[in-house]
């Protein structure tokens, strides 16, 4: 496909809704908790950042909704959530800027959650809203934190906890086998940016409906067995190899649209949004991959 039709199907295609609040309660887990306990510690609340939402969190929940007004039963829901976001800017310090950070890092940004929007944040917040079609104005206000936080909106991971930082093995692993088959710089940075997005570079064992692994491969699309799937090597064979049949057939595209050319993502800018941690990640893999070599 060329890159003239990738981008007249993106201007025929209709914006995608935005995605539901998901409901966390006691005995969940991940980002979107660690998110969930940040807000809080930055509404006055006296609450540990494990990112394990047990008998505390579910208490600390019950007080807030309870100051509310809002009915307490311990689910951060469609009616907690609103009320819990706290719109930040560069500039601005503190525990809801590090539950932006975390939210950022859970699409693969790696950023450091340090509570200082600087403008790294800022950056990482405008690629996040390029990709996901809103104003990039790197402010992150209730919608963009729907986006951030909500399911069913086609980010990596889908319901998985994805680490924000990458795991060594994996970037060794992916690159050994982008050198091994021989592709360009151009395909090797699609590989990359696809990993960033879809993973932060970590193999997951989960994620939307039934993806897995590194690049969030679907079992029910073809892409091999769940086994198969979280074999690094196979995965990474499974990206690169029609990667570098699209990539030959279109020298005008750039590695985000390689990318999703192999990927078929519903935000198909996303990519080539993450173009420069793609290339940092690149870099560091190897000299992984240097240290190691006998």
């Amino acid at each position: 496909m060329c890159a003239a039709l990738l981008a007249a199907l993106a201007l025929t295609q209709p914006a995608a809704a935005a995605p539901s609040w998901p409901a966390l309660a006691n005995g969940t887990s991940g980002a979107n908790v660690t998110t969930a306990q940040y807000l809080l510690r930055g509404a006055g609340y006296d609450i540990s950042v494990d990112g394990a939402f047990g008998p505390a969190t579910e208490n600390t929940v019950i007080a807030f909704q309870t100051s509310r007004g809002y009915g307490a039963d311990g689910v951060i829901g469609v009616e907690t959530w609103p009320g819990l976001i706290v719109t930040v800017r560069e500039g601005q310090s503190g525990d809801a800027v590090s539950a932006a950070q975390t939210a950022l890092n859970k699409h693969g940004h790696g950023l450091s959650v340090d509570g200082r929007f600087g403008p790294a944040t800022t950056a990482a917040a405008k690629a996040f809203q390029s990709a996901r079609g809103l104003t990039p104005d790197g402010i992150i206000g209730p919608q963009t934190w729907q986006n951030l936080i909500g399911t069913g909106g086609g980010d990596g991971g889908g319901g998985c906890t994805v680490p924000s930082d990458p795991d060594p093995e994996v970037l060794k692993v992916v690159y050994r086998t982008a050198v091994g088959l021989g592709v360009d710089d151009r395909v090797l940075l699609a590989g990359f940016e696809a990993g960033v997005v879809e993973s932060n570079m970590n193999n997951l064992d989960c994620g939307d409906r039934d993806s897995l692994g590194v690049f969030q491969q679907r079992p029910s699309q073809g892409w091999g067995t769940p086994e198969q799937i979280m074999d690094v090597s196979y995965a990474s064979n499974a990206f690169f190899t029609p990667a570098i049949r699209v990539a030959a057939n279109n020298p005008g595209m750039t590695a985000g649209q390689v990318a999703q050319a192999v990927q078929v993502s519903a935000y198909p800018d996303r990519y080539d949004a993450v173009e420069g941690v793609a290339r940092d990640l690149i870099e560091r893999a190897k000299e992984l991959v240097g240290r190691s070599a006998p």
